[in-house]
């Protein structure tokens, strides 16, 4: 079904643009110095942790595909239009309260609480996108 093709194009836009925006020299170099903090888990390296991540964000994109299908008719005509408002609530549902808590509750290194807000919002971007173009 094309919600079933969305929710995979949304896990992949995801999934590939986190990868290259974490995992590119200069990020990565920034995001592991601060891998030994007391407030960082240590996830093994290897294709259980992938599993997991890619879990995580094909549940998340299924619920935010519902989500996007309930409210579309608000979010307007345009395929763009709709895609940046979704973006923008993924933002404001999704990412900022995240870490919200975790400026104000925890220890979180700032360095990579930075890295993973630039992060999320630019993938919650991808997914608003996708929904927008194919739902």
């Amino acid at each position: 079904s094309m919600i079933a093709l969305a929710i995979g194009a949304a896990t992949l836009a995801w999934f590939v643009a986190a990868a290259v925006l974490f995992f590119n020299p200069p990020v990565d170099k920034v995001y592991r110095s601060e891998e030994e903090h007391p407030a960082v888990k240590n996830l093994p390296k290897g294709p259980a942790t992938i599993g997991k991540i890619l879990l995580a964000v094909v549940v998340q994109c299924a619920l935010w595909a519902y989500v996007y299908i309930l409210i579309k008719p608000a979010l307007g005509d345009s395929a763009i239009m709709r895609g940046v408002l979704f973006g923008v609530i993924i933002v404001l549902l999704k990412i900022i309260p995240r870490d919200i808590d975790r400026v104000l509750l925890t220890t979180y290194p700032k360095k990579r609480l930075t890295i993973e807000i630039i992060v999320g919002i630019v993938c919650a971007f991808m997914v608003g996108f996708v929904y927008a173009f194919m739902l």
